[in-house]
């Protein structure tokens, strides 16, 4: 099962649009779930819902995430689950871009501004399984340890 996220608080419309789209056309291969929170777009090839208390479970039993840019990325890196990205660009100052370049900086994820990208940004993803952190990269841990020890 594919599954997307785009979050619960703005519509992503497109991202949704997109997925359906190749979905209908068989490109998927395997059942699609949305979480379509604000959007108005209603999938004619998938299963849809706006909102539920946790996505854990269906992030668990998807083969395939497609997330927009939010803190949901860090929890996919986390579960080591494959997953392709979109910054929502409904998102204050397009802070979502900003992030998940910040994420490519580190990790081979697999992102774009442009939905229209999806089709080869999900066959990329297929072939290379779950983003990888760069080895050179600190910890978190490390990181707020560094942070704090020079207050």
């Amino acid at each position: 099962m594919i599954f997307v996220t785009v979050g619960t608080t703005m519509p992503f419309d497109e991202l949704l649009r997109e997925i359906d789209r190749l979905a209908g056309e068989g490109q998927l291969g395997e059942p699609l779930v949305c979480q379509a929170g604000q959007s108005k777009y209603q999938l004619v090839n998938g299963e849809q819902f706006i909102g539920r208390p946790s996505i854990a479970d269906l992030i668990d039993q998807a083969t395939l995430v497609v997330s927009h840019g939010g803190a949901t990325v860090i929890q996919l890196l986390i579960a080591r689950k494959p997953f392709v990205a979109f910054p929502n660009p409904r998102g204050a100052g397009d802070h979502q871009t900003s992030f998940l370049r910040e994420i490519a900086r580190v990790s081979d994820i697999s992102w774009s501004p442009d939905v229209a990208d999806l089709e080869s940004l999900i066959g990329e993803r297929r072939k290379k399984g779950p983003a990888t952190m760069r080895a050179d990269f600190p910890r978190a841990g490390d990181i707020i340890r560094q942070f704090t020890a020079l207050r």
